[in-house]
């Protein structure tokens, strides 16, 4: 007796795994809802606007470089965590997030795939 098999990009299609699925958009969401501690926050603009889609994340706000890098304007550092007026936050957020949290991502990540089958 045949056996048939789809091909792979089928199969990843089915499962919400390949580029730009399901399983990467909730991914990326994910990530965006763990780093959003670890970003600086005067009023909340470089917070709340904010371009998410499903393979990235861009902080839209004018000064969101300055910040994410921290420098100032002029280029000077401001990587003194006590220039971050919020507890917690810091340059480099994605990073924080990624060294502190990431297991807990994944977690995320395998339970969607388990509950949803990558499926919404």
């Amino acid at each position: 007796m045949p056996v048939y098999i789809n091909n792979f990009s089928k199969i990843a299609k089915r499962l919400g795994i390949e580029p730009n699925g399901s399983v990467q958009s909730y991914f990326t969401e994910r990530c965006y809802e763990y780093m959003d501690k670890y970003v600086p926050m005067d009023r909340g603009n470089l917070r709340t606007i904010v371009d998410i889609e499903s393979n990235y994340i861009i902080y839209e706000s004018p000064y969101a470089s300055y910040q994410y890098y921290g420098r100032r304007k002029d280029g000077s550092h401001v990587i003194n965590p006590e220039n971050y007026t919020t507890e917690g936050t810091c340059p480099y957020w994605d990073e924080k997030m990624i060294s502190a949290e990431i297991d807990d991502v994944v977690k995320d990540v395998q339970d969607y795939i388990k509950y949803h089958g990558g499926k919404n």
